[in-house]
């Protein structure tokens, strides 16, 4: 009886299952938009029966806009890994508070599926399992330290639908909206570069163009900081002055300080705080009293009157682990946005084979300050890039995964203990999903990479060299046409084997080839400001790259070339020592769509006379056309998907009244679907003609 129970709980209702087609009968068949001309037939909004937005997020460093989801049944997402699953969309609006609004930031789609139940090591039930949307977008609003800029971010979650663009008033019939402030990075104080004699500075960087700023500022003795100096914390006696205004205890802006006398108790440095500590008149001894008692009695939760980590997921899509954190205090955090503040840590610990004993990954920092924020709490989010190379498993088994959040304020958390909380902060448990994909043994090598421009191998057709149906890019999940080609630069990604080269081989269909010898640059993850590395990627004379350790190259970039020309190529990868290729082909297309626009004016723009009818002929031709407008100020609109006939193209007639306006415009736009640079779809081309009526 139980198991008839659960089997009922999993049972999909025809509005899920049947969603699309409703959608095509009425699009307002849910009744979710306002002001709609058309009935609802079921009204459904809002529903978080089966995913639910459970953070969002901001990180002021990386300029990462994060939405946190969690995925709450086993059934309803449109089939299992094996299959194409469905999207979850998530599009991002900011409102600076300037009366402008919400602002469209873009959209990022998560790829799910449904996910058999089962329990994990300790019992619990996998779901929810957390999902993350990442969209990296610098905003255009900034200030100086002195003038925080606290904008709110609003992410609206909807399933199998995508959120219209400029509309943050939208809610979805699947999904929700989740609305939070947060704090964009302030710009640095001007400053002036007469000052400082940078000329050996720049005349090594002309004739070493590989070399980081720091090697350069090493090699010159310069320091980078003289230029854009770093803020110093405040000193001690000015917070406790300001703090005891502001009704901040001393166990908070004296933690760290006793912490370390607790830890180092017999140290000149602990003798001189206990004296500095007494003139300030805060009993220190109670503090230790109360640092060093066994805390808390709730083991996930220790003080959190301040930060509280609330959320742990994983980005589908570029599988980073993320982290949301409120802060909800003005006030309590070693100083304002003009100052060095201090710093929240989470540290990430991962249970890869679901055996209850938790593996440590590595402690992310966060620096946070008083800031005097319009409500009541602000949200930020840190990242930590995730190797899951070694666990991953077919799509036939799914890799669900315990992950651990702790966070901790000032003091870094424990790497030795999952179950540790410091005085402040807590703790967060989650389950997360990882892709499928071949698996792969610690020790293994072989050639493959599994993204080419943008695209997942497996939805390139070998034959064709187009992308399959059911195509999207594989770091933000947008969706790209069936049958798009290649253009511009091609990007390769795949896993990394560390002490071992690689080269990637380009044929041409005349069987002439020849090796990527291009230098290009990769981004890595750092765990402390600025967060990110650079790593310069130079082959040899015979076109070998070294692998990069994962946190070198966090996107996992093999390669970068640029084939000019509409070629079909065959793209591989080679090893060094090890037999065999991994093959790909790709048909690229470099060449814009042509397009025509005639009108029958004899070259005289004032030809026509109001009352005259129009006429003339449009073209468009693209071996790979996308779609294509014309348009007129006088009416006339018509759009395509395929070519028009041949040149001159599809004749015109538009016919002009008294009224019409005494000039106008036509205009002629066409794209094609090549993916151009391995991160867009589309080369874009329009014309126009004016015209005015006599």
């Amino acid at each position: 009886m139980k198991e008839q129970k659960e089997n009922k709980a999993f049972i999909v209702p025809p509005e899920r299952k049947q969603f699309q087609a409703m959608l095509a009968k009425n699009i307002n068949y849910f009744g979710n938009i306002p002001g709609s001309k058309l009935k609802p037939v079921y009204k459904l909004i809002s529903d978080v029966t089966y995913e639910q937005l459970t953070c969002v997020g901001y990180n002021p460093d990386t300029e990462n806009m994060e939405a946190t989801f969690a995925v709450k049944k086993p059934t309803g997402y449109s089939g299992d890994l094996c299959s194409a699953g469905s999207p979850e969309f998530i599009r991002f609006y900011l409102d600076h508070h300037d009366g402008a609004g919400f602002i469209d930031q873009g959209c990022v789609v998560v790829n799910v599926h449904d996910i058999p139940s089962s329990k994990d090591c300790s019992g619990n039930s996998i779901f929810p399992i957390n999902y993350v949307a990442t969209l990296k977008k610098k905003p255009s609003a900034s200030s100086f330290c002195d003038t925080p800029k606290l904008p709110t971010l609003r992410a609206i979650l909807s399933w199998n639908n995508e959120p219209p663009v400029n509309s943050p008033g939208w809610h979805p019939a699947w999904g929700g909206v989740m609305d939070c402030d947060v704090q964009l990075k302030p710009k640095s104080k001007p400053f002036h570069l007469h000052d400082f004699d940078l000329s050996k500075y720049f005349e090594l960087a002309a004739v070493s163009p590989n070399l980081t700023i720091k090697q350069l500022s090493e090699l010159v003795e310069f320091n980078i900081h003289d230029i854009i100096p770093q803020p110093d914390p405040p000193p001690f006696h000015e917070l406790v002055k300001k703090y005891s205004k502001a009704n901040v205890p001393a166990s908070r802006f004296a933690y760290k300080t006793i912490h370390n006398m607790i830890k180092f108790p017999a140290s000149e440095i602990t003798m001189q705080n206990k004296t500095i500590l007494s003139g300030l008149k805060i009993e220190y001894e109670s503090l230790i009293d109360k640092f060093g008692v066994l805390f808390p009695v709730d083991k996930s939760k220790a003080n959190v009157d301040y930060e509280e980590l609330e959320c742990v997921g994983l980005d589908y899509n570029t599988e980073n682990l993320v982290a949301t954190i409120k802060i909800k205090k003005k006030a309590g955090y070693s100083g304002t946005l003009c100052d060095a503040g201090s710093k929240e840590y989470v540290a990430f610990w991962i249970d890869w084979n679901d055996s209850c004993k938790w593996q440590y990954l590595n402690t992310v920092e966060l620096k946070v300050h008083d800031i005097n924020m319009p409500g009541d709490h602000l949200c930020y989010s840190v990242a930590l890039p995730l190797d899951a190379t070694f666990h991953r498993k077919k799509c036939v088994n799914p890799k669900v995964l315990r992950v651990r959040g702790v966070l901790s304020w000032n003091v870094a958390p424990s790497t030795t203990d999952p179950d540790h909380l410091e005085y402040y902060g807590n703790r967060v448990d989650t389950h997360v999903q990882i892709k499928p994909g071949p698996e792969i043994n610690p020790g293994d090598l072989f050639p493959w990479y599994n993204i080419i421009g943008g695209i997942d191998v497996s939805h390139v057709d070998d034959v064709t060299g187009l992308t399959k149906p059911g195509s999207f890019f594989a770091y933000n999940g947008l969706s790209v046409p069936t049958g798009a080609s290649f253009g511009g630069v091609i990007v390769l990604n795949g896993p990394t084997f560390p002490g071992h080269r690689y080269r990637v081989k380009i044929t041409k269909p005349d069987s002439t080839f020849y090796y990527a010898m291009d230098t290009f640059v990769v981004v890595g993850w750092l765990p402390v400001a600025p967060y990110v590395q650079f790593t310069t990627q130079t082959p040899d004379i015979n076109g070998y790259y070294n692998f990069l350790n994962p946190d070198q190259n966090t996107l996992n970039v093999l390669s970068r070339f640029t084939p000019v020309g509409e070629d079909k190529l065959t793209v591989e990868m080679e090893v060094e020592g090890v037999i065999g290729t991994f093959v790909k082909t790709i048909q690229m297309d470099n060449t814009y769509p042509v397009v025509q626009l005639q009108v029958n004016d004899n070259g005289d723009c004032s030809h026509f006379k109001k009352g005259d009818t129009i006429t003339g002929h449009y073209y468009v031709n693209d071996l790979n056309i996308w779609y294509w407008s014309f348009w007129s100020t006088y009416g006339g609109n018509a759009t395509g998907t395929v070519n028009t006939p041949a040149a001159p193209g599809t004749a015109f007639s538009i016919g002009t009244g008294p009224t019409s306006y005494p000039c106008g415009t036509f205009g002629l736009y066409a794209v094609d679907k090549t993916i151009v640079n391995s991160q867009s779809v589309g080369h874009e081309v329009s014309t126009q003609y004016n015209v005015c009526l006599k």
